[in-house]
């Protein structure tokens, strides 16, 4: 083999075991790898009781008397005695323009024993309007943690 192309490997040798020495000393010298602890804390709190939910009716009777809807209301449930909840009275009237419009009312209701809710509201509603109709809308019902009817039921 020629003595120049035998030169030029030898230099190619060299150069690639340079290079290969420089990369190891390069390594050598860099800092060691960092690392990243994440830790997270979170704290469980006991879930509370589960609320006993129990089956509410709402019945409405209304009428219009001027500027007001009066509503006269009677809410029941057989599921337990104790008990209270929420609802919404919904109220539609057709305005002087003849247009429906619709307000409502949020309402909460408790009761101590076994008998039934009745109430008496007025809800104003306007100058020239003509009440629509009224219902009851998102009926809730919770039975009181201490009222014993729900898990023993009279036969």
């Amino acid at each position: 083999m020629n003595r120049f192309v035998q030169a030029c490997y030898a230099t190619i040798a060299i150069a690639i075991g340079m290079g290969i020495a420089h990369n190891a000393m390069a390594a050598d010298k860099q800092e060691p790898k960092k690392s990243l602890d994440i830790r997270h804390t979170m704290k469980i709190e006991p879930k509370a009781p589960a609320e006993k939910r129990c089956e509410a009716q709402v019945s409405l009777t209304y009428y219009q008397k001027n500027t007001v809807a009066v509503v006269e209301s009677a809410l029941n449930n057989w599921d337990c005695g104790a008990s209270g909840g929420e609802y919404a009275v919904l109220v539609r009237f057709r305005d002087e323009n003849n247009e429906l419009q619709t307000l409502e009312f949020p309402e909460t209701w408790r009761r101590d024993d076994d008998q039934e809710v009745k109430s008496v509201k007025e809800y104003l509603i306007g100058d020239n309007v003509d009440l629509v109709s009224v219902r009851p809308r998102k009926l809730r019902c919770v039975c009181d943690k201490t009222d014993t009817a729900q898990d023993n039921p009279a036969e």
